[in-house]
């Protein structure tokens, strides 16, 4: 993963990923886009993924020439946006921000899906990072992994942590603590990571896996304690804080991110002229300047790398939701 790769790459299918360009895409007339684009954005308003769409959204307008209109279609883990995209009209002019839930979790949680993740979509990109830092209430003692983990083993089942819901990062990467550590913990699901944040300050929940856009400003004023980064490098926003891998657990590497797609068969010359767009965009200096100041790392993979690395990811979550039993709480 790199944070911008300049040089572009070209659009054809691999393997299993996703597909790269349609089989059926037919050559555009050269006039496109012709009127606004649709950038759908499966979560609500405020969040990190619409946060980082409303970046974009008039970076990549000013390289297309015409307006891309961020529209919000939150539920059902992504599946209601993902569905609503997967079967839109391939012409280029209706977008999706996909996340780890769109692309992989969900297929492996859901018993059916209204959307294929492998063969529904045209890839454009990778579009930002998150961050997931191992954060505790102040009022619990361990200042590392090491003593958290400790910590965890001496009062087996009592401690509690939150997340956004079954199947986010956030979820997976305390899961595959928990499996590597062999420490048990309670999971305390919310309706987002806003919602989490006052129970985790009082001690009322103890840990988190929290992305750095969200949780950020807590960790900063220390009404959340870091202890640890999930990826395998260090975060530029918390360049003192170590990594998992670095804290006892050498392959432990969860990351947020969120990736652009199109519905398969988009014409390839379109699919192109968008990933251009994309790239263009994610190189601009004021969008990664606008990104970090969001707690976004302006990461961009070119529509190869980022394919591989969603079959990567798939693999990986594949083997911790088997592995750590992780089904889908159907409770109201």
């Amino acid at each position: 993963m790199q944070t911008f790769l300049p040089k572009a790459a070209p659009l054809c299918c691999l393997g299993a990923g996703l597909m790269l360009a349609g089989p059926a895409a037919q050559a555009n007339d050269g006039a496109y886009p012709t009127h606004p684009i649709r950038l759908i954005v499966p979560f609500a308003v405020g969040g990190g993924s619409d946060i980082l769409a409303r970046i974009l959204a008039p970076a990549m307008s000013e390289r297309l020439g015409q307006q891309i209109v961020v529209e919000n279609r939150p539920g059902a883990s992504t599946n209601i946006a993902a569905e609503l995209v997967a079967k839109a009209r391939p012409d280029g002019y209706t977008l999706m921000l996909g996340n780890t839930n769109t692309f992989v979790v969900n297929a492996l949680l859901f018993k059916s899906l209204n959307y294929d993740p492998v063969k529904d979509f045209a890839v454009l990109g990778m579009a930002g990072a998150f961050p997931m830092i191992l954060a505790v209430s102040p009022s619990v003692p361990a200042r590392s992994v090491a003593e958290f983990v400790s910590l965890a083993k001496e009062k087996a089942g009592t401690l509690s942590y939150a997340s956004p819901g079954v199947g986010t990062p956030h979820h997976l990467a305390m899961e595959m603590l928990k499996f590597q550590s062999g420490i048990q913990a309670t999971h305390v699901s919310y309706k987002g990571v806003a919602p989490a944040l006052p129970d985790l300050m009082a001690g009322r929940v103890q840990a988190i896996f929290i992305d750095y856009a969200a949780g950020g400003q807590q960790l900063k004023a220390g009404k959340l304690r870091g202890l640890a980064v999930g990826s395998q490098k260090p975060t530029e926003f918390m360049p003192d804080l170590p990594t998992m891998a670095a804290s006892g657990f050498p392959t432990f590497d969860v990351t947020g991110w969120q990736g652009m797609v199109v519905p398969k068969g988009t014409p390839e010359d379109v699919v192109q002229k968008l990933t251009g767009a994309l790239r263009a965009t994610m190189a601009s200096p004021g969008v990664q300047e606008s990104l970090r100041n969001a707690g976004i790392e302006p990461t961009y993979m070119a529509p190869p790398e980022f394919a591989r690395y969603i079959d990567q990811e798939r693999g990986k979550m594949t083997a911790l939701i088997k592995a750590a039993n992780i089904q889908l709480d159907t409770s109201p």
